[in-house]
């Protein structure tokens, strides 16, 4: 597993080197469409743009079902196969080669890696003296973080408190490469096992002062400098934006809703308190029916401009003219 790290990402581009492009060893029901030369251009193109900062651990690959490990077992279990018949081992490996295929066109790094080491070593560990057991042990500390992250994120306490405790002296075995002419960036280099660049990576992003977020928008994490950004992408900070713009012009029509309610309430309820000072019982009464039926019409009206069924600016001129009809009103009386 290759991990180039550079800190700000921005003018590094993806440098390929010249890869063999020969297949994976392969035989009847193998991964034969596998090609390093894919994986490495991948990983260069995953972790040197800045937009993928912090990639490796937010879209490592997760295993809620164990089945990488139920993948190992009928691996494991097909090398007793092999006798005497060759063709009864293809046919017991066939379903994890599928699967191994599957995760390899996932495009996810960790998942596609880990679909070509596994494969390796299953062919390589068949004649090998307890080649079972071998590969076993081999394919247990490879897949030991999909476990681990299938119930935890990789930056969770947890998962780094679960990995420690498992943590072996194979496991924690790793190249770091310094930057040379050709090779501009530092680059840490794994084999048999994610942890050590799993660890490595952590490391860094916390010495470089990054924090993993959950985008408000989308719900995806994703790396930030600092707790203050909410949002992952421009196009969620676009959706944001958007979002707020509506909320605010809901906000503003409710706002302005209810102001003409309320100035057409007083309107009618001052002449109303005007007749009762003039102590003209009558008089008054007709006001008030006509006040009460004004009053019911308009809590009509403004529930149906709250539903979208009428418009605001049809609330506002039947106010108005309601408004008229009060004056008409106090002047007859």
């Amino acid at each position: 597993m290759i991990a180039r790290k550079h800190r700000n990402g921005g003018g590094a581009e993806a440098r390929h080197r010249s890869v063999s492009r020969r297949p994976l060893p392969c035989g009847k029901g193998t991964l034969a469409v596998l090609r390093l030369l894919h994986l490495e251009q991948l990983l260069q193109a995953v972790f040197l743009l800045p937009d993928f900062l912090g990639s490796l651990l937010l879209t490592f690959e997760s295993d809620n079902g164990g089945e990488w490990n139920k993948g190992g077992m009928l691996l494991r279990e097909s090398y007793g196969k092999a006798v005497p018949r060759e063709s009864a081992r293809w046919k017991l490996a066939a379903p994890v080669s599928d699967y191994l295929r599957g995760k390899y066109e996932s495009g996810e790094p960790s998942a596609m890696f880990a679909a070509i080491r596994t494969w390796e070593d299953y062919l390589n560990c068949f004649n090998m003296n307890h080649g079972a057991d071998i590969l076993t042990d081999k394919l247990s500390m490879l897949n030991k973080p999909f476990a681990v992250y299938g119930e935890y994120r990789p930056w969770q306490e947890e998962a780094a408190t679960a990995l420690s405790v498992a943590l072996r002296d194979g496991d924690s075995s790793v190249e770091l490469w310094y930057p040379v002419a050709k090779r501009p960036f530092e680059t840490v280099v794994a084999v048999s096992s994610f942890l050590p660049v799993i660890f490595y990576y952590t490391h860094k992003i916390e010495e470089w002062g990054y924090v993993y977020q959950g985008c408000k928008v989308c719900g995806k994490d994703f790396l930030a400098r600092s707790r203050h950004y909410e949002l992952c992408s421009d196009r969620c900070r676009k959706v944001q934006a958007v979002t707020a713009k509506r909320e605010f012009d809901e906000r503003a029509k409710g706002d302005r809703l209810e102001q003409l309610d309320e100035a057409a309430y007083y309107y009618w309820y001052n002449r109303l308190r005007k007749l009762r000072k003039a102590a003209d019982p009558e008089k008054m009464a007709a006001f008030k029916a006509a006040f009460d039926s004004f009053r019911a019409d308009a809590v009509q009206f403004k529930s149906e401009v709250k539903r979208g069924e009428a418009q605001l600016g049809e609330f506002s001129v039947w106010l108005i003219q309601q408004q008229d009809e009060a004056d008409m009103l106090m002047e007859d009386n």
